[in-house]
């Protein structure tokens, strides 16, 4: 395919998504969850297919085929060839800037719509009606033609009660990969949250060592030639003895450059940049809800607060016929004070009243701290969530709501989990009604399902949402009611599980017996 015309396709398709409405108000209906699902996995078989094509032509580098352009080293060249090549090299940097941009926006709706689909699998499990046959999770993908497999097209739907989702995320990832955008219409306080919410999902783990730079000395003809080897890190491999079985019993390794790798929480730019953009977003529209009844409680005389908003937006108006920035600021400053008087916030000599100021400061304080701790509460919650009630090998090779999460942190990582404002908690709890609970110590909480994981690895015991519920709940010092509470499910389950963890003297089989020794341990 013309690399134009593959551009131009790929442009007009992500134009057709940007321009398609998401609504997820019926998703609980089974033939709505199956019409978007379905319209949002045959995005992505279409997006893999255009990245495909586009890296198979050189689109992940494409500035390296031009590299050699540039402005002649000799003097004589002719003034008609310096131009034809000025001009030949602006084209293809133009046409290299073009395959780069466009790259980029498919990855991004690649990652924002794997998102979605995960989200939309931890939302519900469909059933047939005739054959009663149930799929979930990746299962789902068999219905994008919305029959069932043993040929009826009747189905219902079952909410997930114990799922991680979020699906309000959902309209607002950059489905059509305009991250850039969507960016620039947050508001100064959103993209501060965007910022701070990208770093918490590419806290690093410490250096992993993959791989090992070698300079060998071996034998060749009689000589000692020195060699370059570069091999993979294994921990349990004698790399002397793997050097000489490779080159003779004669070589010798003379130095060793280790080559570390830093994982990410999230491993994949595009996803944070997504997930971070849809939690903001999110999180920002429903602040903008119930923001002025909070203010009218925190504050000492909103009203007065308003009119000086209003006298502020009413300067900055009648100022902005001046051209120049002087100008500007300096009537806009002019008109603000004529405009406080008159609404009797200054007093005769100009000064702002006490109430008001304080007022002012407060408000400042109280939003930049609730635009900020609402969506890093909102996403480090269903992560913590998310560890708990999934198994490591799920994490492993399913992706879920969160593409390409760590399926386990270490301690620099677990330092994104840092405690709550419990103020914020209680604010989200009355106004939002969410299942959310202040946890003092989330990162010792995950440490512990960690290290319970590790200790059930190789006995086929079900690490299921009861023992993440018990885990927080010991952890966490939290009562069983609440953890049940939390994760949707029978307060008995939870109990059972806790009483697992905690009772360790009566082990009633020899794999519980077996289980109970490791945890001692």
């Amino acid at each position: 395919m013309n690399e134009s015309v593959l551009i131009g396709r790929s442009e007009r398709f992500l134009e057709q998504i940007k321009r398609k409405e998401i609504s997820i108000n019926d998703v609980q209906y089974p033939e709505n969850f199956l019409e978007i699902y379905s319209y949002f996995k045959t995005n992505l078989d279409s997006l893999h297919e255009m990245r495909e094509n586009m890296e198979i032509k050189g689109y992940t580098a494409p500035y390296r085929s031009i590299k050699t352009y540039g402005r002649p080293l000799s003097g004589e060249m002719k003034a008609e060839d310096m131009y034809d090549i000025s001009r030949h090299t602006k084209y293809f940097r133009m046409n290299a800037a073009a395959k780069k941009n466009i790259l980029d926006r498919v990855k991004s709706a690649i990652s924002s719509h794997k998102i979605a689909i995960g989200h939309l699998e931890e939302f519900a499990t469909i059933e047939c009606d005739s054959c009663h046959r149930v799929y979930r999770g990746h299962e789902l993908s068999t219905l994008t033609k919305k029959v069932c497999e043993c040929g009826k097209d009747s189905f219902m739907l079952h909410q997930n009660e114990e799922g991680v989702y979020r699906l309000d995320i959902i309209p607002f990832l950059p489905l059509s990969g305009d991250y850039m955008v969507k960016l620039s219409q947050l508001s100064p306080r959103s993209r501060e949250a965007f910022r701070s919410m990208v770093r918490i999902l590419k806290q690093e783990k410490r250096g992993i060592v993959k791989t090992l730079s070698l300079v060998v000395k071996i034998m060749e003809d009689g000589h000692w030639v020195r060699k370059r080897v570069t091999i993979d890190a294994d921990d349990e491999v004698n790399y002397d003895k793997e050097i000489r079985k490779q080159y003779g019993s004669n070589a010798r390794i003379e130095m060793i450059q280790f080559h570390r790798k830093k994982p990410s929480i999230i491993n994949d730019k595009q996803v944070q940049t997504a997930l971070s953009l849809g939690y903001v977003k999110y999180a920002e529209n429903q602040i903008h809800q119930f923001l002025p009844d909070l203010l009218q409680k925190k504050l000492q005389d909103k009203r007065k607060v308003d009119d000086y908003q209003e006298a502020l937006e009413l300067a900055q108006k009648k100022a902005s016929m001046f051209e120049t920035e002087d100008e500007l600021e300096t009537f806009k400053n002019d008109f603000l004070k004529k405009e406080l008087h008159e609404k009797g916030l200054t007093d005769a000599n100009g000064v702002l009243d006490e109430t008001v100021l304080q007022d002012l400061n407060d408000k400042e304080t109280f939003e930049k701290t609730i635009f900020q701790e609402i969506p890093r509460i909102y996403i480090l919650w269903d992560l913590l969530h998310y560890y708990l009630t999934t198994s490591y090998d799920r994490r492993s090779k399913y992706s879920g709501p969160f593409p390409y999460l760590r399926p386990n942190l270490d301690s620099n990582q677990l330092k994104a989990f840092d405690d709550f404002k419990p103020d914020i908690v209680e604010i989200m709890d009355v106004y939002l009604g969410e299942k959310i609970e202040y946890i003092s110590n989330m990162g010792q909480v995950l440490l512990n399902k960690f290290s319970v994981e590790k200790r059930m690895k190789g006995l086929h015991m079900q690490m299921g949402v009861a023992l993440g519920a018990a885990i927080l709940s010991i952890e966490g010092n939290l009562p069983v009611e609440r953890t049940a509470e939390l994760f949707s499910i029978e307060l008995n389950e939870v109990e059972k599980e806790k009483k697992n963890l905690l009772t360790l003297q009566k082990p009633v089989s020899t794999k519980a017996k077996k289980f109970m020794e490791l945890v001692k341990k």
